[in-house]
């Protein structure tokens, strides 16, 4: 039997996101000490404050909040400022670690090589900018804390873009997909694996050099959606059957993920390798196992 740190346990805020659930499906799976909650009563300052209060013993909090909208979806970002600012309060005030997701999208895009974290953000959508103050604000209140940019998010949840693609492959004839649009997609599942080594190290209690700051990690092998889109459907096309027969690729107004011109948010990951070992997994693997999950559940 593995012996676990008797200070290795989590507040989990926000576990029924995709890596909030992801974070805690892998720690109920190691048997290590955990309390989630969800989305809605994180976002209530009543419930969040007692919750936090009630486990004031807890070393390590992980805010999963923060993922990107859907597309149209009205988000109160001041609302997501002050649950950030109530968490990196708490932490400082009872000597705890935060960890926190954060976004490729604090930068434009406009660029051709990966960002590095010490590229200045230079957000242009209201979802990267919050992120970036969220990132700058939190470290400024609680110097223990650690922001963990990621890429496009997948899972078998809905309402992400994989979860998109399987309901389209099923129901449409024709799909089309931006060529111009690059970034890394991301496995949940992976994220929340990533979180929990960092936090495996930290418990141990290094404090030199100082590992507290920004880090990115995304799944290995950027893509455009078009690749991403096309690959998907490739896997879902061996597991189910399938109506769409043309995956072209666009940039009409009409398309989801359409953009006037190239924007590219791939992460370059080789900080968190050489401060934590922490390799890059392929997404494309994890599309078929994701993909694998989803049908046979069903």
């Amino acid at each position: 039997m593995i012996d676990i740190s008797p200070t290795l346990a989590f507040l989990v805020i926000g576990s029924d996101g995709q890596v909030g659930s992801s974070l805690v499906e892998l720690l109920a799976s190691r048997a290590i000490p955990y309390y989630p909650l969800s989305s809605e009563a994180a976002f209530n300052h009543e419930q969040l404050t007692a919750f936090l209060q009630q486990h004031g013993d807890v070393r390590f909090i992980v805010n999963t909040l923060f993922e990107e909208p859907a597309e149209g979806l009205e988000t109160d970002y001041a609302q997501w400022h002050a649950v950030a600012g109530t968490l990196a309060e708490h932490a400082h005030g009872h000597d705890q670690i935060l960890l926190q997701l954060s976004s490729a999208m604090v930068y434009s895009g406009n660029t051709s090589r990966a960002y590095k974290e010490s590229d200045l953000p230079d957000a242009t959508s209201d979802f990267g900018r919050a992120m970036q103050q969220i990132e700058s604000a939190t470290a400024e209140i609680n110097p223990k804390t650690i922001s963990l940019r990621v890429g496009w998010l997948f899972s078998d949840q809905v309402g992400n873009f994989l979860t998109y693609l399987v309901g389209a492959a099923i129901s449409q004839e024709t799909l089309s997909f931006s060529g111009k649009l690059r970034g890394c997609p991301t496995d949940s599942q992976a994220v929340a694996k990533v979180i929990l080594a960092m936090a495996e190290q930290l418990d141990c209690g290094v404090d030199e050099p100082p590992l507290w700051g920004i880090y990115h990690y995304v799944d290995s092998d950027a893509c455009s959606m078009h690749t991403f889109a096309k690959t998907v459907i490739t896997v879902v096309k061996s597991m189910t059957e399938v109506r769409v027969e043309t995956i072209g690729e666009g940039d009409s107004p009409e398309m989801i993920d359409a953009v006037l011109e190239p924007e590219n948010y791939e992460l370059n990951c080789k900080k968190i390798l050489s401060t934590f070992g922490i390799k890059q997994r392929p997404w494309r693997r994890s599309v078929h196992e994701v993909l694998k999950k989803k049908f046979s559940s069903h």
